[in-house]
């Protein structure tokens, strides 16, 4: 199986499988939200058309609603890893609930794949082989941890293929680097993921600017994470308004995102795993 993610390495894959460069994946993977902006489906349905017309499996794999948990937490933690700023200037963070809700959402959905459902445990020797869009920049770290029934592969790296070739296969056939994966209001957006979204959806880029403005005071429950009261908290990593931050800076041209084990396309100094189930 194939785990989709925004990286061009990922939708690299699917194309190289969809024309047989490649063997076929039984099944692509793609956690849903619900929260991605509306140029990241309509790129999810262009791919999803050339997965069927190859034969692939096509799995939505809807997770927990990241916009109804963050915009009506009712005295729950934000699920966003939003970045904070104590009242003495130091940094701090929240937890990341939305990607261990995302890897939760594809473990129930990879066992079901393999027949046995959460009632149901895998039996030792059973292992689903799940490929990840790491290219070949990414050799020197190590593989991603999930489950013990899944074995993670990278095919991009078996062929010498980095991210600059995938851009390269994308563009020949007029895609984009990949889908973008990231919630509208996902802090793991890099300064390029928000720039392009600023561009390519201002609406959805106004809705972002707007959720940071609603989360930046009160969040009840910090507290018992060790956040002071008096905290605020940002979407962006500068910690200031994101529609006051810098996006031209940062040598990052990936999306960003935080779909488990995946890679997003990162420079070879950042994590490829996403977190896996964190």
């Amino acid at each position: 199986m194939l785990l989709l993610d925004s990286s061009p390495g990922a939708t690299a894959l699917l194309i190289l499988a969809a024309h047989r460069a490649l063997p076929p994946f039984d099944a692509v993977l793609i956690p849903d939200t619900g929260w991605y902006p509306p140029t990241g489906y309509r790129m999810l349905e262009r791919l999803r058309r050339v997965a069927l017309q190859a034969a692939m499996g096509w799995e939505p794999v809807k997770t927990a609603p990241i916009a109804h948990r963050t915009l009506n937490p009712g005295g729950a933690l934000c699920p966003l890893p939003l970045f904070a700023l104590h009242p003495d200037g130091a940094p701090g963070r929240l937890p990341e609930g939305c990607a261990r809700s995302t890897a939760v959402a594809l473990t129930h959905r990879i066992r079901r794949l393999l027949g046995y459902p959460r009632s149901n445990p895998v039996p030792g020797g059973v292992v689903a082989e799940c490929a990840t869009g790491a290219g070949l920049e990414h050799v020197r770290f190590p593989l991603p941890t999930g489950p013990r029934y899944v074995l993670f592969r990278r095919p991009l790296v078996d062929i010498g293929w980095t991210s600059r070739d995938c851009r390269a296969l994308l563009h020949h056939h007029g895609l984009e680097d990949g889908p973008d994966m990231a919630c509208v209001a996902c802090p793991h957006r890099s300064n390029h993921g928000w720039a392009r979204l600023r561009y390519t959806d201002s609406a959805a880029f106004a809705e972002a600017v707007a959720v940071d403005a609603t989360l930046r005071h009160d969040h009840p429950e910090a507290p018992q994470l060790g956040m002071p009261p008096g905290t605020l908290y940002y979407l962006h990593p500068d910690r200031v308004p994101l529609d006051q931050a810098d996006l031209s800076t940062g040598p990052d041209t990936a999306l960003g995102g935080c779909v488990p084990w995946a890679c997003h396309g990162r420079g070879p100094d950042a994590p490829v795993d996403g977190g896996g189930i964190r």
